[in-house]
């Protein structure tokens, strides 16, 4: 039986899949670019996803998840977790668990994403109803800085060349990433999805990611970016409050829940293409998955990998989230074919 699932959970599996691998670290790259109008930027590209998004609806029965198709996405979506997996231990070994072996970290956090994929789809889908609550305690301690922002911080806009804008649309991407995930989870969903429903996760989306991006830009100074790879969590650390010692460990621990579930609804889209090819004894695939993710995040765990990936992966999403989506799309519907039919196997 195919697995189904609501508008709602879709949307929020889609939004914790967006959030939970770029949020904290795609400022720095955009600010050292583009300095004061990084969120003109963001502005500017962020109103393409509405559009983006709205195509993926329009024509997604038209993205037909051919066994090729699926064995890239596949490989796209394991590069994905591996990549922002090694990024996040990585921040947690400097600011959490430095004493702790990298490793210990990475097979935890491995365990976990192979216990979800391994049991009922319903918990991949329902895993990120208790991050609400998570998400909207982080909002608030980042609000807590509001006080100590400097607006004029913002100011000026307008001075970059094309150039320079041109560079800095490859960092502000990185809010992107994970959109081609809507084409695998609509097919889950079998109710028509309007524009107002549409409309409103871009809201939320676009308010989130600019919200994540002023307020360390009004903040912090220019020149402090050079130094802080991820400002949200040094604006954390300078709020001094009363119930907890260090408000940027709180949130650590509240990010790692995120990631946590992050990678493992990426884990769970690849587990549902399996499906897709037919393959549904997939538990020993799963396992060695697994072990797999394990070495290859050992081994991206440093400072030069970090940052070659966040390099990286925009022209990547440029291929999956844009380029291949569109040319599979505009060939099948000359070709007539579509995904009519087709369910996703639990």
């Amino acid at each position: 039986m195919g697995t189904r699932i609501t508008q709602l959970q879709m949307f929020l599996m889609l939004f914790i899949a967006q959030t939970g691998t770029v949020f904290i670290s795609f400022q720095s790259p955009l600010i050292q670019i583009a300095g004061t109008e990084s969120w003109f930027v963001f502005f500017c590209l962020g109103l393409l996803f509405l559009p983006h998004i709205w195509l993926f609806e329009r024509f997604f029965q038209y993205f037909v998840w051919s066994k090729p198709i699926c064995i890239m996405y596949a490989g796209y979506w394991f590069f994905i977790c591996v990549s922002f997996t090694g990024k996040n231990v990585y921040t947690l070994n400097v600011w959490a668990f430095p004493e702790t072996p990298v490793l210990l970290v990475i097979v935890l956090m491995g365990s976990v994403m192979l216990a979800v994929v391994l049991s009922k789809p319903s918990t991949a889908v329902n895993l990120g109803v208790i991050l609400i609550p998570l998400i909207v305690i982080f909002i608030l301690f980042v609000s807590m800085a509001a006080n100590d922002l400097i607006w004029t911080n913002l100011l000026p806009v307008g001075q970059l060349s094309l150039g320079e804008f041109r560079k800095a649309v490859q960092p502000a991407q990185l809010p992107f990433v994970g959109i081609e995930l809507y084409l695998l989870f609509r097919l889950m969903q079998p109710e028509k999805v309007g524009f107002r429903r549409l409309f409103l996760y871009f809201a939320i989306w676009f308010a989130f990611f600019l919200y994540m991006l002023i307020f360390p830009l009004a903040y912090f100074s220019l020149k402090e970016f050079e130094l802080f790879p991820d400002p949200i969590i040094y604006l954390l650390r300078s709020q001094e409050v009363t119930f907890v010692e260090r408000l940027d460990l709180f949130f650590i621990y509240i990010w790692l829940a995120w990631s946590i579930v992050t990678i493992s609804l990426y884990a769970f889209a690849v587990i549902r293409l399996l499906g897709l090819m037919g393959i549904l004894y997939y538990k020993k695939i799963a396992v060695w998955m697994t072990v797999l993710f394990i070495i290859a995040t050992y081994f991206v765990v440093n400072k030069n990998a970090i940052q070659f990936n966040t390099k990286v992966i925009p022209y990547i999403h440029g291929i999956f989230g844009v380029a291949l989506p569109a040319a599979v799309i505009v060939f099948n519907k000359i070709k007539g074919r579509t995904n009519a039919g087709r369910g996703i196997s639990s």
